[in-house]
């Protein structure tokens, strides 16, 4: 936009208007078809830059009033076209203002020195004491924070990775801060030092310095009332409200925080919820989810994650500070009252109960219950794997995805059994078949890593491990004989060489492809912009990977090479993953009906009799006859044992 000088007759109006200009009128430039009667009561300073206010607008009370500035003191300020902004306790002082945006009852809104908007800001998670330090910028993903944070080992990478953050933010630097179009920004207190996107809405706001709300028409953020937050970014689509307070945090898309919930230090990633509890030191990857206001998490590493009333852990023994740290795998859940004390580290998809004192390691051992038993702490081994509650949560992640539009930052792959969890699960299955031969046989438990198994429970865990394992190849083979031919797939399919699998918080990788992209990093052969652009290819990539990875396990565990395997193989395969399937749909049913039974009926008919207690739960919960998670579970399998029948007939 080009601009010009004040006219006389202008200068006029807008002094009849009780409108200055301490460093005089010749600094205020104006639009081509600048209107000066919209201005009432405005000091400018500096050099400011002003387009055309003559629009009736609504504003967010629903009154109509003109776009203008009204009761304000601008200093270096540009306000383009249509904007609104009236009643500014001190002053707008060096920003740009996009169009129509509307800035009313603001105590501050200011930029007092060369700022990075929140770029930059060094995040110590996971270890208190620092040494995971994640330097924190617009577009950083949980698999970038995920790398920066674990990765260590190679500090070739780390310091590579950071040096690129760091000069990315220095082209972010500037004197000047952004209010993108469309944004509305009411009662508000102190607001210093913020870059804002567009569509934006900031209402009620206690106070905000030195961050960036990211926002777009797709994807509007939205701050709330009381809000406190300081070196922070917000990105797309979340809403922050309910006198939340962050100091140096990281807040993905999606995301939700309320009710006075306290954090610092702290990263959390797409689709996470943090309501009224208490966060230090912690990298909460997608899904992160806390309610409860007596729960704190510190210092620990969490995705998928739900987190009990009174959950709580122990970073600090009181010797060389608080330098312990923790991890709870994807899919970790911690019961009421829950304690764990640091380090220690739990395996993927884990019910934790109880209070946990002696470090536990049960990495290699994931889908399990850890429980407390008379002070000690006791593993169920794969208790969890057909849980009715996993099952909901698989189904449940992919409807609670928050994110708006289509520039995602995090590349979420949500299955429960993908390669990176069946990885784990064969070892856990050797890990198993290990402690059988190593225990006695007049002993009934065994110690392992700091908790206590029983060899029942063993030996019922690599019997639900290999359950899931049939599961996993038997679902994923269906589906590619439904689509390919099986003499096609045996011509053209070539084993990988490389089977290992990471997860990347929420993105699941192959090892080896990892491992060339830490390479080109390492000799600074990508740039920033291409980070993203290789998880969102992996995450492409997916479906056709996991695809090779479901033969190879095919071929290592249960002995069937699908180049060079018969028809019959596969049919006899076919045969024992649909009688698997029966097994595992009761499974998951049967413990969906505990919801159901009398226990769970404890309460209800309060002043009437057995018939007006069931009369009354059928009302307000229902029965397992017309329950809907149930009957779309019998659907989904019959579905799939019609389809194996129908592959087995084509097959044959």
């Amino acid at each position: 936009m080009s601009y010009r000088s004040l006219t006389s007759k202008e200068i006029t109006t807008l002094e009849s208007n009780h409108c200055t200009a301490i460093d005089g009128w010749d600094k205020v430039q104006v639009a081509a078809n600048f209107v000066s009667k919209h201005l009432k009561n405005v000091t400018f300073s500096g050099y400011n830059y002003l387009g055309v206010f003559s629009d009736k607008i609504k504003l967010p009370s629903t009154a109509l009033d003109y776009s203008g500035i009204y009761n304000a003191h601008l200093h270096n300020c540009t306000i383009k076209d249509k904007c609104y902004i009236k009643n500014i306790g001190t002053s707008i002082s060096n920003y740009i203002i996009e169009e129509n945006c509307i800035i009313q009852d603001v105590s501050t809104l200011m930029v007092d020195r060369v700022s990075s908007f929140g770029n930059g800001t060094t995040v110590k998670p996971i270890n208190e004491a620092g040494g995971r330090e994640v330097i924190i910028y617009d577009a950083l993903s949980a698999h970038t924070a995920y790398l920066m944070a674990f990765y260590r080992h190679n500090p070739t990478f780390t310091e590579n990775i950071q040096k690129s953050i760091l000069n990315h933010v220095k082209n972010l630097q500037s004197p000047t801060g952004y209010i993108g179009t469309n944004t509305v920004i009411i009662n508000c207190a102190s607001l210093k030092n913020i870059k804002v996107g567009p569509h934006a809405l900031l209402e009620g706001v206690q106070n905000l310095n030195n961050g960036s709300i990211n926002s777009s028409y797709l994807a509007p953020s939205h701050i709330g009332p009381g809000v406190d937050a300081a070196d922070f970014i917000i990105s797309s689509g979340s809403t922050i409200s309910g006198n939340t307070y962050l100091r140096n945090c990281f807040v993905g898309q999606g995301c939700e925080m309320s009710h006075s919930y306290s954090a610092e230090n702290s990263l959390f990633f797409a689709n996470s919820q943090c309501m009224q509890g208490e966060a230090c030191s912690i990298f909460g990857g997608p899904y992160t989810v806390t309610h409860h206001k007596s729960t704190l998490l510190i210092a620990g590493y969490y995705s998928f994650y739900n987190a009990g009333s009174g959950t709580n852990q122990s970073n600090h023994m009181y010797k060389l500070g608080p330098v312990h740290q923790g991890i709870i795998e994807r899919g970790g859940k911690t019961g009421s009252d829950s304690y764990i004390m640091w380090p220690a580290q739990i395996g993927a998809f884990t019910m934790i109960l109880g209070r946990h004192y002696n470090n536990p390691d049960t990495a290699s051992l994931p889908f399990s219950y850890l429980i407390e038993v008379e002070g000690k702490s006791v593993l169920m081994p794969a208790q969890n794997i057909f849980n009715v509650g996993i099952t909901r949560d698989a189904q449940k992640w992919i409807k609670r995805d928050k994110r708006k539009g289509n520039k995602h930052l995090d590349y979420i792959i949500s299955e429960v059994l993908n390669p990176h969890t069946i990885h784990k699960i064969l070892d856990a299955i050797k890990t198993l078949r290990q402690l059988q031969q190593k225990a006695s046989p007049q002993s009934k438990n065994i110690m392992y890593k700091n908790v206590q198994l029983s060899l029942a429970s063993i030996n019922r865990g690599i019997k639900l491990y290999e359950q899931a394992l049939v599961k996993y190849v038997g679902d994923e083979l269906l589906s590619v004989l439904k689509h390919t031919n099986f003499d096609h797939i045996k011509k053209s399919f070539v084993f990988p060489q490389h089977n290992q699998w990471v997860d990347l918080s929420g993105l699941i990788c192959k090892t080896s492809r990892l491992n060339k992209f830490i390479e080109q990093i390492e000799n600074n052969s990508l740039n920033i912009d291409e980070w993203n652009l290789f998880y969102k290819e992996q995450f492409d990539d997916y479906k056709m990977l996991k695809q090779a990875h479901v033969f190879f396990v095919l071929k290592q565990y249960f002995k069937i090479d699908i180049t060079h395997c018969t028809t019959t193989e596969l049919v006899n395969f076919i045969k024992e993953w649909s009688a698997n399937n029966t097994q595992i749909m009761h499974s998951i049913i049967m413990d969906a009906k505990k919801e159901f039974n009398a226990k769970s009926k404890i309460g209800f008919g309060i002043d009437g009799n057995q018939d007006c207690r069931n009369i009354d739960f059928n009302i307000v919960r229902g029965s397992a006859d017309n329950n809907s998670f149930i009957q779309e579970l019998e659907l989904e399998y019959k579905n799939k044992d019609e389809e194996a029948a129908r592959i087995i007939k084509q097959l044959a």
